[in-house]
Order: C-alpha cells, then sequence, then structure tokens
C-alpha cells in the first residue's frame, strides 16, 4: 500500500536523518570522501577534527523570536584549524527546503534582517497563503478557480490580479528585492538566532564533493535571476531561482503554511555547476 503525503513526508524526515548518520561516517573514516569534502571548501590542508549529526537526535537552539527552534544545519563539521562549518543535507534532488506559517515568516523575516514588509506586502501574503478574513468574499466575486480556492482558503495569482493589480505587482516585486535574504532565510538561518547555528553549504548528498556548494554564493547567484507567478492553476506558486514557494498544509488544517522547495537543477544551472 502507498504512502498518503502526510505519512510519505515522516518518511523523508526520517530516512533523510539516517542518510546524515551515513554522511557523518564517511567523513569521519573514508578519507577520499573526506578529501572530496575538503577540497569543495577549501581547506585541503586542513584535517576533520569531528562531526556533530543534528537529525532525529539533534537539540532545538535559540529561536530569534525566542523560544526555541530547529537549526538549519543537520551536520557540523569541526577542523583542526578551529573552524566549523554548518551542512545542510540534502537526500533527494527537490523537496521542501522550509515550512512555516504565516505570521512566524514575516516575524521572522522582519527579526533576521531588520527589514520591515509594508503592509501592502503583508496583506498580500494573507491573500495568497489565506491568512486574510477577506478571502471567501473576494472569492465569492473575482475567483478564476473557485474550487481550488475555497477548498485551501486562499488565492491563486490570477485572482489576486483580478482583485487588486497593485497587490499581485508588490507581492512579487517584494520577493524579487528580497530574493537573498528569502534564499539565507530559508537555507542557512531560518528562525535561528546564532550564527553558529546556521547552514554554510547545501550537500546533495547522494553524490560525493561534487555536489557541495557554498550558500554564500548561491545568495550572490539569485540575485540576478527572475522571479515569477506560476502557471499552473491559474498561478498557486512563485518560482523562484532556487526553487518555488506554495501553500501547503500537511495536516490538512486551514489556513495553510509557507512552504519553500529547493531544486537541484535549478540549483546548478545558477552556480553554473551542471
Amino acid at each position: 500500500m502507498g504512502r498518503n503525503r502526510s505519512e510519505g513526508w515522516q518518511y523523508a524526515k526520517i530516512t533523510g536523518h539516517l542518510n546524515e548518520e551515513d554522511v557523518a561516517e564517511l567523513l569521519k573514516k573514508d578519507l577520499q570522501f573526506q578529501k572530496d569534502f575538503l577540497r569543495k571548501i577549501k581547506k585541503t590542508d586542513r584535517k576533520i577534527e569531528n562531526v556533530e549529526v543534528g537529525g532525529k537526535n539533534e537539540k532545538n537552539v535559540e529561536c530569534i523570536l525566542g523560544g526555541k527552534t530547529k537549526s538549519k544545519s543537520d551536520l557540523k563539521i569541526f577542523l583542526d584549524d578551529d573552524s566549523k562549518y554548518g551542512i545542510s543535507i540534502k537526500k533527494s534532488l527537490g523537496g521542501q527546503v522550509f515550512l512555516i506559517g504565516v505570521e512566524r515568516f514575516i516575524k521572522g523575516f522582519e527579526k533576521q534582517y531588520e527589514k520591515k514588509i509594508s503592509n501592502n506586502v503583508k496583506e498580500a501574503i494573507s491573500l495568497f497563503w489565506g491568512t486574510s478574513p477577506k478571502v471567501k468574499e473576494i472569492i465569492s466575486e473575482y475567483t478564476v478557480n473557485k474550487e481550488y480556492e475555497l477548498k485551501k482558503n486562499r488565492l491563486v495569482s490570477k485572482t489576486l490580479l483580478s482583485y487588486d493589480s497593485g497587490l499581485y505587482n508588490e507581492l512579487l516585486k517584494w520577493f524579487s528585492e528580497n530574493i537573498q535574504e528569502i534564499t539565507d532565510f530559508c537555507f542557512s538561518r531560518g528562525l535561528a538566532k546564532n550564527k553558529e547555528d546556521y547552514a554554510n553549504y547545501i550537500w546533495y548528498s547522494k553524490e560525493k564533493g561534487e555536489n557541495i556548494f557554498s550558500l554564500k554564493e548561491l545568495q550572490n547567484a539569485v540575485s540576478t535571476s527572475e522571479v515569477t507567478y506560476g502557471i499552473k492553476n491559474f498561478g498557486t506558486t512563485i518560482q523562484l531561482p532556487f526553487g518555488f514557494v506554495q501553500w501547503h498544509s500537511p495536516k490538512k488544517i486551514i489556513p495553510g503554511q509557507i512552504q519553500f522547495h529547493h531544486n537541484y537543477k535549478k540549483i546548478t544551472k545558477l552556480l553554473n555547476k551542471d
């Protein structure tokens, strides 16, 4: 019997964590694997002293909004020059990289980057991700995809355009103008307060060292790339240089959350690694 979407998500989390342990063991014991990694981070004259695994056993870290949160780093690698690197492990070539509630996204982004999101952009976010009390009223008058929008309690981009072209344009403009910070938020920082809990590299771990990418380089690369609304079902996503962002609710709860996806092909193309 096949897994439903919720079970599939849990399975991916579990197998991903096991994979992190495998990678950690290789980094500790396989000399060629160590060399591949050190070459990629330009530390060929150093040695790996220790590797710490997050995954199933990870401890929550300090959250920038108070309390605790999960680190974006799956592995912490310590070298013999006292430097350390946070690694975000990706087992598949595409999938979720960040899932976060709407209000938490807004507050977390503003706090991490000390940038105020305008009221118009906040309103557009609340309509696109369905936290606005006006959603059903707008759907009744402007919808282009009624069945889907009522089921998800959110607007697709074409309905947002019909309702208010200014909000439609401002939302896309905000993602475009803040794409470097958004990339950093999704892959490196998340809601972690302290720099030692950030990820510095993303590792597509089915392969060896050639698929380790600097998140700083990725941030720099996204700045010249286009951000657009998706076209499927009248625009349910925003297409980003590193993947896309969409509405998602793993537990079928309304309103849903903001789900960012990574895409290996997009990332390698950005970094001229394909």
